[in-house]
């Protein structure tokens, strides 16, 4: 039963994918078109010569906050679906990632492009595995991110200096359970260990093919 279980999980997490990117792109070319249109509108009346000063100033002032809206907006597309992922690939979004993580991350190593699948995974994999330390290892906690491309495989290792657990007697957390499902969903595998007062660390591997032209 469990072997008959997996594609149907492997379905569920490239179909969550698809969606991702789709609305990306829906709020990418839908809602963040429409508020520029808004704020260029209301900028040009504000502007306006006929237009009252008092009047004026309220239109500058909703164009504003317009503009705080639109700036919402991009931040929820991008951590939807990053635009340094898209454009770059995982290595430099992982870079952006640990610049903007709640704790001091290293990132060192570099990967070449790989299918969309195999970035989407790794980069969110990755990702979740910088949260769980910033939640669990402590705000004081140093992790640093290996990645490493070898004959179509990535590997990628997450090491902190946290406190650390007993791995028998804790039991697994949601955001490790995603990784390992993400991760096992194209083929590849997830390792974990730790002790009390020792550093954590995560390693994971997964197939990576060739990005097409």
């Amino acid at each position: 039963m469990p072997v008959a279980s997996r594609p149907g999980r492997a379905q569920t997490y490239l179909a969550s994918d698809d969606e991702r990117r789709r609305l990306e792109r829906d709020l990418h070319d839908g809602v963040q078109v429409e508020l520029v249109s808004v704020i260029v509108g209301l900028q040009r009346a504000a502007e306006d010569r006929h237009t009252p000063p008092e009047l004026a100033g309220t239109l500058f002032a909703l164009a504003t906050r317009a503009d705080a809206a639109l700036g919402s907006v991009r931040e929820i597309a991008n951590g939807v679906y990053p635009s340094a992922l898209a454009a770059f690939g995982a290595g430099p979004a992982l870079r952006a990632q640990a610049r903007s993580a709640s704790i001091d991350v290293s990132v060192v190593g570099r990967v070449p492009r790989s299918t969309d699948d195999a970035e989407v995974a790794a980069y969110f994999s990755c990702s979740e595995a910088i949260q769980n330390v910033a939640k669990h290892a402590g705000r004081a906690a140093r992790a640093t991110l290996r990645i490493n491309y070898d004959r179509g495989v990535l590997a990628a290792c997450i090491k902190d200096d946290g406190r650390g657990f007993d791995t028998a007697r804790t039991e697994e957390r949601a955001g490790l359970r995603n990784i390992r499902e993400r991760i096992r969903t194209l083929g590849g595998t997830v390792e974990l260990g730790s002790n009390p007062g020792r550093a954590t660390v995560l390693t994971l591997s997964l197939p990576w093919p060739p990005r097409s032209p």
